[in-house]
């Protein structure tokens, strides 16, 4: 007998090699590989007569060997044999398996499955599964598992059948409370019903993941990660304290009274939490989320104006220098009103001004910082940071937001509040899992006035009229933004800014036409964007450096050249860069044949709404969670067993559940949570060590 826990070579058939291979997949414990779960089964229960066959098809069938032989030599060695039943005879071939004539001899009884294809005008069997008499892999419903290194389907088959032998009764991992309020069945019934289903069982059930053994596993997966999300959480909130910010609604009025705009109704909701948050002595973790254009940005200023004029410091990262420098000058006036110093640092500035700055920052003159990863430099050293804003969150990793949060000072048990932000709307089901250390607020409206972009798929057999639509927009004294996904042409047929850029001028006569791509100098790039923020470019060619933060109110028309190679949050996002302002503006999809049937989808969805929380959900279930979470969720985003657009509904159940165990007194609550500590630690040591 074994423990789960116990070495993988200690399953028969485990030896040196095969753990070494299994090792390298992450699978170091017996309950590893039993947590391999077949990604489908094949029903081979059935079987047939050799009269029955049709081509095409997939059969089991009970034969008896009349002849066979060895073929060929190394690569092109093929087992050739011809087997019967009552009913008739039919060849079968093995391919590159030469043990196969070791295997079995002339006379013998055997059972082989596979597909029947057409050869030469006859009927075959290639590369069928054999056995003797049925068993493991024949005559039953069959596990169908995912290769790993050289080890077959076939061979996990076999080890992970040997391992439920080899532990016997497999122990319960749940408290017994939670298993029934969750009406779960059992660890031991779930796992041997996944490996060895019933002969009663539905392959079509078994197929969706949707049995009661799978659902088990699923939620045991989920409650697994949600608890170690809310014991972070827990142990922060006793562990970390939080500066504890002053201010009143007169105060905050004060600073809001200098906007040119009034925040809307969900705007001042969201404010409101986070200034919340602000005063308590437990440090702020919080997701603020809202569509393209909802007002994310006044909403953090107002909360970086508050920790200033509190007596802390304030920061926010943002991923590009374009986007620092944006909000660094729309910020700039508000911060002067109320006498509060703020600072600008990217990669580029000069070494002088950056001296200035950290000078500033370590004692405290400076108020407010606005930078790029450049926040994140050994050297940038804040005398009392009270709040960390981060902008557009799903560029940066967790731990570069664990670096911006230990720039706080001097006081080490003092952790600064912490604002993350993002204009991809995150789906309920990504939320509540891969967020689950933070707390969520969404800003639901937009300023007044706005109106909704209209959204047209052109193909680009048709850029004569795109080039109509770009000279009515100029006229009207508006402007445009072309979208390229390349800088220059290369060996495909792309379109590319640069010889865009000369194409339109040559069309476009009277035009003024700017060009904008990350391989320009920064401050050509500074200077490409002010001149068409003045009005003093009609139409920019661009890369996808637009793509985030950028806003011309005046520019009407956005044009992405083959639409159909970006993803649908990016699309939302580049149509995002106009209509913020009250006049109708246009985007049009420039869509290159032939597309793919995603690349269809992601088209049609992108027309029929302007709505990011709807464009998340379909991205979600288009691309998977393992694309959407990006490198953020490292380590977090690999489940083994549940996913988490197909599971959703346990999502909210096990996060209610785990936070009900957290808290619990009881023994099995109290021993369940030291154990998933324990695991989750052990699992993160691993992607630390690769």
């Amino acid at each position: 007998m074994a423990e789960l826990h116990d070495s993988v070579s200690k399953v028969p058939g485990v030896g040196i090699v095969r753990a070494a291979a299994l090792r390298r997949r992450g699978i170091q414990t017996v309950e590893d590989l039993l947590l391999q779960l077949p990604f489908r089964y094949e029903d081979r229960s059935k079987v047939s007569s050799i009269s029955e066959l049709i081509v095409g098809e997939s059969y089991t069938f009970n034969v008896k060997v009349n002849r066979i032989q060895r073929l060929g030599h190394r690569r092109r060695n093929r087992v050739e044999a011809v087997v019967s039943d009552e009913t008739g005879e039919l060849k079968v071939v093995w391919f590159r398996q030469p043990y196969v004539a070791d295997a079995i001899a002339k006379g013998d009884a055997v059972s082989v499955f596979g597909k029947v294809v057409e050869h030469d005008g006859n009927p075959q069997l290639v590369n069928p599964v054999l056995e003797r008499g049925g068993g493991l892999h024949l005559g039953r419903l069959v596990p169908i598992y995912r290769r790993i290194g050289k080890l077959t389907p076939g061979v996990l088959r076999r080890l992970i059948d040997a391992c439920i032998d080899l532990v016997g009764e497999i122990p319960e991992s749940l408290p017994d409370l939670t298993r029934r309020r969750l009406q779960l069945a059992g660890r031991h019934e779930a796992l041997v019903g996944i490996h060895r289903p019933a002969s009663t069982a539905d392959p079509s059930v078994l197929n969706a993941a949707r049995s009661t053994a799978h659902q088990r596993l699923v939620c045991e997966e989920f409650l697994s990660l949600q608890t170690v999300l809310q014991l972070q959480r827990t142990q922060e909130k006793n562990e970390l304290l939080g500066p504890v910010m002053i201010f009143d609604e007169t105060s905050v009025a004060a600073i809001l009274e200098v906007l040119p705009f009034r925040l809307t109704p969900g705007q001042d909701a969201a404010l409101w939490t986070i200034l919340s948050d602000m005063k308590s002595r437990v440090p702020m973790h919080r997701l603020l989320q809202g569509d393209v254009g909802c007002g994310k940005t006044a909403v953090a200023g107002g909360a970086l104006l508050a920790a200033a004029t509190a007596g802390y410091q304030a920061a926010i990262m943002v991923p590009t220098e374009l986007l620092a420098r944006q909000h660094s000058r729309w910020l700039a006036p508000w911060a002067a009103s109320q006498g509060v110093s703020i600072e600008c640092l990217t990669g580029t500035t000069s070494s002088g001004s950056k001296e200035q700055i950290l000078g500033g920052l370590a004692n405290g003159d400076t108020k407010i910082l606005v930078g790029t990863h450049a926040l994140l430099e050994p050297e940038v050293l804040f005398s009392k940071l009270g709040l960390a804003v981060i902008d557009e969150q799903h560029r940066f990793g967790v731990r570069q937001r664990a670096s911006l949060r230990e720039k706080g000072g001097a006081n080490h048990h003092q952790c600064p509040h912490l604002l993350v932000m993002t204009a991809t709307p995150i789906p309920r089901t990504l939320e509540l899992t891969v967020y689950g250390d933070l707390d969520v607020c969404t800003i639901d409206d937009m300023p007044p006035g706005r109106q909704p972009v209209i959204s047209q798929v052109v193909p680009a057999t048709n850029w004569s009229r795109v080039v109509e639509m770009l000279v009515e927009t100029v006229h009207r004294g508006e402007q445009a933004y072309v979208v390229t996904p390349r800088i220059k042409e290369g060996d495909d047929e792309l379109s590319a800014a640069v010889q865009l850029q000369a194409e339109l001028q040559r069309q476009l006569s009277g035009v003024r036409i700017g060009l904008l791509h990350g391989k320009q100098a920064q401050d050509e790039r500074s200077s490409t964007m002010e001149s068409f923020r003045a009005g003093q470019i009609d139409v920019l060619v661009s890369t996808t450096v637009v793509e985030v933060g950028v806003d011309v109110t005046n520019a009407t028309l956005m044009v992405i050249g083959h639409a159909e190679r970006f993803g649908l949050a990016q699309l939302h996002q580049l149509r995002g860069r106009v209509g913020r302002g009250s006049v109708q503006a246009t985007c049009v999809f420039l869509a290159h044949e032939p597309l793919s049937k995603n690349a269809q989808s992601r088209l049609k969805a992108v027309q029929s709404t302007t709505d990011g929380f709807e464009l998340a959900e379909t991205d979600l279930s288009l691309r998977g969670p393992g694309e959407l979470l990006g490198t953020r969720q490292a380590g977090v985003a690999g489940l083994r067993v549940g996913d988490l657009f197909r599971d959703h509904e346990w999502l909210e159940l096990t996060c209610k559940e785990a936070r009900r165990l957290v808290v619990a007194e009881d023994d099995e609550s109290v021993e369940y949570c030291q154990r998933i500590r324990r695991y989750w630690g052990r699992r993160f040591a691993m992607t630390q060590t690769g």
